[in-house]
């Protein structure tokens, strides 16, 4: 008696939004482990079971393929708004931890070294990010110097980056937490004696 025949299962198009969310996260996880320099379609193609002369049709070049899978990946973050612009620092700073992945730091050492070493990567990310909105920290600063809780002299433009350089900096040279303790000893004993009692 014949093998009954199975049939093979139906190939997904990479146009497939549950198939491009595999190969974003794919493609992540991939730049984490092994670094901009090293990442290649190769990696990508054997992790995903796709062909890589598919994944050229879609991303001629790596940084296209990783620069989607970033904007895909991003987590939206909500504008606090509680009247306390230290308190909307604090409650956004919380939202940016818990953003956090066990891939995080090796996708920014990756982006790192790819705006390093590859003119295009820099250039597209430089184009995606004069594309996005003003970030949110800005947003909310710009409303407390409407409301009068920034006094003059506070360069508002230092203090809306000083967070983010803090968590990038604990993030790629130690093995300290970025946490919830961070968060607070950033507002309180920066944020909050910078803005003073308008805080």
């Amino acid at each position: 008696m014949p093998e009954p025949v199975v049939p093979r299962p139906r190939k997904v198009p990479l146009s497939d939004p549950e198939r491009q969310r595999e190969i974003f996260a794919a493609t992540l996880a991939v730049l984490a482990e092994v670094g901009y320099e090293r990442f290649n379609m190769d990696l990508i193609a054997k992790r995903v079971r796709a062909s890589k002369a598919t994944l050229y049709q879609y991303w001629p070049v790596k940084a296209a393929l990783i620069l989607d899978a970033l904007k895909i990946n991003e987590v939206p973050h909500a504008d606090p708004d509680t009247g306390s612009v230290a308190q909307d620092i604090r409650l956004l700073l919380r939202s940016w931890v818990r953003a956090q992945t066990p891939h995080t730091r090796g996708i920014l050492l990756g982006l790192m070294e790819g705006g390093r070493r590859d003119e295009e990567m820099a250039r597209m990310y430089a184009e995606r990010i004069a594309q996005q909105q003003e970030p949110l920290l800005h947003t909310i600063l710009a409303r407390g110097v409407r409301r009068g809780e920034v006094p003059e002299g506070v360069d508002v433009g230092l203090l809306a980056d000083l967070p983010a350089a803090i968590f990038l900096l604990r993030l790629m040279t130690t093995n300290d937490e970025v946490d919830d303790a961070l968060v607070d000893r950033v507002v309180d004993g920066l944020v909050i004696p910078l803005l003073g009692k308008g805080a």
